[in-house]
């Protein structure tokens, strides 16, 4: 049985793609086709790009405080309160995991890992890579909800009602018209004795024209310059 070589398909594709600007083919992949896709930039590239300029205040996160008379929505409140176990710094903090493909579920794994309990939050009608799921969810709880259904978003109201930390990684917006964009979740939990935290991800930053635009790990990577890099530091 001869093998093929993966040259073959490697020089029809290069010879395909060189037909194409990398802006014509950023534009179909995200405006048209609808799905994530971006140019891969130098340092330099991306700090001239529109999308550079804008992010270029902000470093690897932003924090916010949203109101003072809560209080943090877990800590001890007395050296007796902490966990026994010092492998396991975190016991006692619950976390709902709102985030799906690799870096949502890398950070609440870690969480994991460190001794919190953690929900993950996955949907019939949402695909999940399942090829990742032995190796990012373990430690995890999980449960399947569709918001479509109104008896479900209660669920997923009564399960943030119960949690000190919500992640989520979908793209901005996304979850707003089922009632679950960042200020539905304050305006739900602020009656209640302690506060939350709410962790966002977002493939292309919180500002500029990309802000909105679909993506995952290495959707960040490449626009941001890291694989370049990467490849330059390897070769």
């Amino acid at each position: 049985m001869k093998t093929l070589s993966l040259l073959i398909p490697l020089r029809l594709a290069a010879s395909a793609v060189a037909q194409w600007t990398s802006h014509d083919i950023d534009h179909l992949s995200n405006d048209v086709v609808k799905t994530a896709g971006t140019t891969c930039h130098t340092i330099d590239s991306y700090r001239e790009t529109e999308q550079g300029k804008a992010n270029a205040h902000v470093g690897l996160w932003e924090t916010f405080k949203r109101n003072d008379h809560q209080p943090a929505s877990w800590w001890f409140s007395s050296i007796e309160e902490k966990p026994a176990d010092a492998s396991r710094p975190l016991a006692g903090l619950k976390v709902l995991d709102f985030t799906r493909i690799i870096a949502g579920p890398v950070l609440t794994r870690g969480l994991a890992e460190l001794g919190a309990s953690v929900m993950r939050v996955t949907s019939p009608s949402v695909p999940d890579a399942s090829v990742y799921h032995p190796e990012l969810n373990w430690g995890k709880w999980n449960t399947s909800l569709d918001l479509r259904n109104s008896h479900e978003r209660e669920i997923l109201r009564q399960l943030i009602m119960n949690c000190d930390v919500l992640t989520t990684s979908y793209r901005p917006n996304a979850l707003d018209k089922f009632g679950f964009s960042a200020n539905d979740i304050f305006n739900l939990c602020k009656t209640r004795e302690r506060g939350i935290v709410v962790v966002r991800l977002n493939s292309y930053g919180w500002h500029g024209p990309l802000q909105a635009r679909s993506g995952w790990q290495q959707i960040s990577d490449a626009v941001s310059c890291f694989c370049l890099q990467l490849c330059v530091s390897v070769s």
